[in-house]
């Protein structure tokens, strides 16, 4: 087969139904995978040994049992021997990167009309494993307040070098994205804390925006941090309006006249819990959710951004 006969091939299977369905399996196995990732790296577990198992009764979970979204449907997210249930997020995450699979797949495949095709297809496997690692450090940014140095570290590196593959205008585009993403979330860390006294972003945010700019080039900086401190502030306001009004609602209910009469006016009430001051609220995720909007929205963005080519 000619390189003309191959290039003839990946246009008609990329560009055809079954490229589709090849873009939906992608991403789910991988998003099998990311779910191991989100169990183990916080757990300081290796993501090898021992295999799939369930966390109740121990038995390895086998191949029929771990077909990705099928399976957990199937078995109605339970384990087939002990019967113990399954976390939804498991099923969430794979439909999650199997969803952003097809969106990075009708984005970069089918929309882009003047690349190779096979550097679009190229480009598509780095960018859909992207999304699905962001989808992974959002999880466990979540569940722990951190961001993993096993992600980051080696993902700067390997972001940076893979940037040169997708057309900026410079080849050091994206070492100064990974230098700049770095630097800027820990100048606005660093002087947070030296102004408040308080931790705000944490240097994981930082190494995570460096992965971020080093993929995507320097000239996705301004949007990534514009996008997502915008929706971080709506909704991490949104979140603490419904906690304060659920936490007045649970103290009326339980207060007491005995209560009321107790205490004079002279003394200070404690800190709100509520306050936004005390709030605490993971900024990996908005980082995470702003990049795939660069990507998927890049068209729409460069209205407002003109340099973001």
């Amino acid at each position: 087969m000619g390189t003309s006969d191959l290039t003839e091939f990946l246009r008609d299977f990329a560009l055809g139904p079954f490229g589709w369905s090849a873009a939906v399996l992608w991403g789910a196995v991988w998003g099998s995978f990311f779910n191991v990732l989100i169990v183990r790296i916080p757990a300081e577990e290796s993501l090898v040994r021992p295999v799939s198992h369930c966390r109740s009764c121990g038995e390895a979970i086998r191949w029929y049992d771990n077909v990705p979204i099928l399976s957990y449907l199937l078995l109605r997210g339970r384990c087939r021997r002990c019967g113990a249930r399954f976390s939804p997020r498991y099923l969430l995450v794979e439909l999650l990167v199997a969803g952003l699979a097809v969106l990075l797949y009708h984005s970069l495949v089918h929309g882009d009309v003047v690349t190779p095709i096979g550097l679009r297809l190229a480009r598509f496997v780095v960018l859909s494993l992207f999304a699905g690692l962001l989808v992974a450090i959002t999880f466990i940014d979540l569940d722990t307040m951190r961001i993993p140095d096993a992600i980051t570290y080696p993902g700067i590196p390997v972001c940076i070098g893979l940037s040169l593959f997708f057309g900026h205008p410079h080849w050091w585009d994206g070492l100064a994205g990974g230098a700049a993403g770095y630097l800027l979330i820990r100048l606005l860390a660093d002087g947070y804390r030296l102004v408040t006294g308080r931790t705000g972003m944490g240097y994981g945010d930082a190494k995570l925006l460096a992965m971020i700019g080093g993929l995507l080039g320097w000239q996705a900086l301004l949007p990534v941090l514009f996008l997502s401190a915008l929706q971080g502030s709506v909704i991490g306001i949104s979140l603490l309006a419904l906690f304060r009004a659920r936490r007045r609602g649970d103290e009326k209910t339980a207060a007491t006249p005995a209560d009321e009469e107790e205490g004079g006016d002279d003394e200070e009430p404690p800190p709100d819990p509520s306050s936004l001051r005390y709030a605490k609220l993971p900024f990996g995720p908005f980082l995470g959710l702003a990049a795939l909007e660069v990507v998927l929205l890049r068209d729409l963005l460069g209205v407002f951004f003109p340099y973001l080519y």
